[in-house]
């Protein structure tokens, strides 16, 4: 599916003055609301959407700057925006019970929103939870340098001065090897870059609330009464180092930890990664996908 046919399925709403980008598929009683999350965006879902509302109604969405969704003028990508941002929506859309398919950075989005559903501030009722990293980690590769830059907490405060810093001899240090000129030159390209910029602020907001909200999150999985099933794999670090800090803080009899065993992903194995989710979470839908698709 082309990104112009993806783009005639979905509507804007207005969310704080800003246009978002919403899909709202399928007239069935069961809802899936699917947040995606850096660095995927609702596109990258054109693959199984349609399969997926034969089922459920099915609601996703692009957070703020990304996608179909507008750059508002000025933000820093806060999760916990990004989850007001949800809840907006889905009260617009008039939702009232609904489980959630999180991916990437949308799994903090969904804890922030469970968390909040713990304390009944939400309008709606959340049926289930499934985490998934379901992205190819090829994709952060040339997010590396950048990566490593801000994972500096000193320099990371100064994100906004990095990005608006006229000349690039504020990196100059004598300490630094020749070799690292060409990382250097990178660096200062991304962030003179309008894709680099956003990529700073979101890996550097995304930084800063991991720790800040950790033990919120954590005590939001601990609390929560809702079956909740979250996905790893073998090739992904990052992922596997967040679970076992997880589960060394606490092991809820809620939260059931899968392997996804073929490092399935969305990019490489749309179809086949909807099937992996939907045999935990909904056995009959699972075998009824299964055998339309069963040649795929």
């Amino acid at each position: 599916m082309l990104l112009k046919d993806f783009k005639k399925l979905g509507n804007y709403y207005k969310v704080n003055n800003n246009n978002v980008f919403v899909i709202d598929l399928g007239n069935h009683k069961n809802t899936v609301v699917i947040i995606s999350g850096y660095p995927l965006i609702s596109y990258d879902f054109h693959k199984i959407i349609l399969q997926l509302s034969e089922f459920y109604r099915v609601v996703i969405h692009d957070h703020f700057g990304f996608g179909l969704t507008e750059l508002p003028n000025s933000y820093c990508y806060s999760i916990i925006d990004q989850a007001d941002v949800c809840i907006k929506i889905w009260k617009k859309l008039n939702l009232k019970e609904f489980q959630i398919i999180a991916s990437n950075y949308g799994d903090k989005v969904a804890k922030e929103i469970l968390y909040r559903s713990n304390v009944n501030l939400l309008p709606f009722k959340i049926t289930g939870i499934t985490i998934s990293n379901s992205s190819n980690k090829d994709y952060f590769v040339k997010l590396k340098t950048i990566s490593k830059l801000i994972d500096n907490s000193k320099i990371s405060k100064y994100k906004e001065v990095l990005r608006n810093y006229s000349t690039k001899n504020f990196f100059n240090n004598k300490l630094l090897e020749q070799k690292e000129n060409e990382k250097i030159e990178r660096i200062w390209q991304k962030f003179n870059e309008i894709e680099g910029q956003k990529e700073t602020l979101v890996l550097c907001s995304f930084n800063e609330e991991n720790f800040l909200y950790w033990h919120r999150w954590v005590k939001a999985l601990k609390d929560s009464k809702i079956p909740i099933k979250i996905f790893w794999r073998k090739d992904d670090i990052a992922n596997i180092k967040d679970l076992l800090l997880n589960l060394a803080t606490t092991q809820p009899k809620n939260v059931e930890i899968i392997e996804n065993k073929k490092c399935l992903v969305i990019e490489n194995n749309p179809l086949r990664w909807l099937l992996m989710i939907l045999k935990e979470i909904d056995l009959r839908n699972y075998n009824s996908l299964k055998t339309l698709y069963i040649n795929y």
